[in-house]
């Protein structure tokens, strides 16, 4: 297929497009600044708006598939007004579902957040909570209510004109130190390469009704009857399931409690269950990494962060 992705220069778009062209896909890359990630330059490359219609209508043209990633995020809640979470959020999903209904574009996976369920996501007292897509979405920020706009609209094209629509709610992977990146896969992290394989298993996703919604995030094994010793004694949890991390922590001088900060679980497993999601990129990968020192193949570690 031809797939256009939006957003083209941020972070998601860096390992989705190589990715789409290591499984037989065209990559149409799309956005309003320059693009200078790696292999960009041998991509197809369409600079625009999707706050325009006519700049996102002449992305759209000819391409089979659309990934749709342009968007304000939460780390952007301080710097940006609600009405420019709007603009490009709401109004920019709109146009481009609008060019890929005129277009006849038949599949989109929409680059959703875990932040859409916002209120609900509040963990019982002294406990971690868990977080499956069953919970109400209860936006509790601009930020989580234009990505829950974003779905509705999913729903609506899905059923109204035929526009597959798969949203992936993902988890955090914007750029971060490699210690806070590797405790962040225990409360709703996700490796950027594990997006992209998501991102993969949607494009090849036809629900049965036409929109489907998964949490993306990193696999752990935690349980409900782990969730109150996580609130309270994290570390022995962590040994439990990882025999040794303590010792590895206090060699590195590591201080857990400052580094787990979530107080959610987050198991991906209908994304297991429905799209055969294997994340490969979990705590136990940092664990070995920051055993042997090897992080060079881990590109959140000391990343600027450019934006998804």
């Amino acid at each position: 297929m031809k797939v256009l992705i939006t957003g083209a220069g941020g972070n998601l778009g860096r390992v989705v497009a190589p990715a789409l062209v290591e499984a037989g896909h065209t990559p149409r890359l799309f956005d309003f600044r320059p693009i200078e990630h790696p292999g960009a330059t041998q991509q197809e490359l369409v600079q625009g708006d999707v706050r325009n219609p006519e700049d996102v209508a002449r992305a759209v043209q000819g391409v089979d598939a659309i990934v749709h990633a342009a968007a304000l995020h939460g780390i952007h809640l301080n710097k940006w007004q609600p009405h420019d979470f709007w603009t490009t959020n709401v109004t920019g999903t709109f146009n481009v579902y609008e060019a890929a209904r005129i277009s006849n574009v038949k599949q989109f996976v929409l680059c959703s957040t875990i932040g859409v369920y916002g209120e609900s996501t509040k963990p019982p007292e002294g406990s971690w909570g868990m977080v499956t897509e069953d919970l109400p979405t209860l936006p509790g920020d601009v930020y989580g209510m234009s990505k829950w706009l974003c779905e509705q609209m999913g729903r609506y094209y899905s059923r109204r004109w035929g526009l597959t629509t798969v949203a992936l709610r993902l988890g955090m992977f914007v750029p971060e130190t490699f210690e806070r990146y590797g405790f962040r896969l225990l409360f709703g992290g996700v490796d950027d390469r594990d997006v992209a394989q998501a991102v993969l298993l949607a494009l090849a996703h036809r629900p049965q009704d036409g929109f489907d919604y998964f949490n993306i995030s990193a696999d752990v094994p935690f349980s409900l009857q782990d969730a109150r010793q996580l609130s309270d004694d994290p570390e022995s949890v962590l040994e439990k399931y990882w025999p040794g991390s303590a010792a590895l922590f206090r060699e590195k001088g590591l201080n857990v409690r400052e580094l787990i900060w979530g107080g959610l679980i987050w198991p991906p497993d209908k994304a297991r269950r429905v799209l055969s999601y294997r994340p490969r990129y979990n705590f136990t990968e940092f664990l070995d990494a920051l055993r042997s020192g090897n992080i060079a193949h881990y590109q959140f570690a000391g990343l600027p962060h450019w934006g998804v």
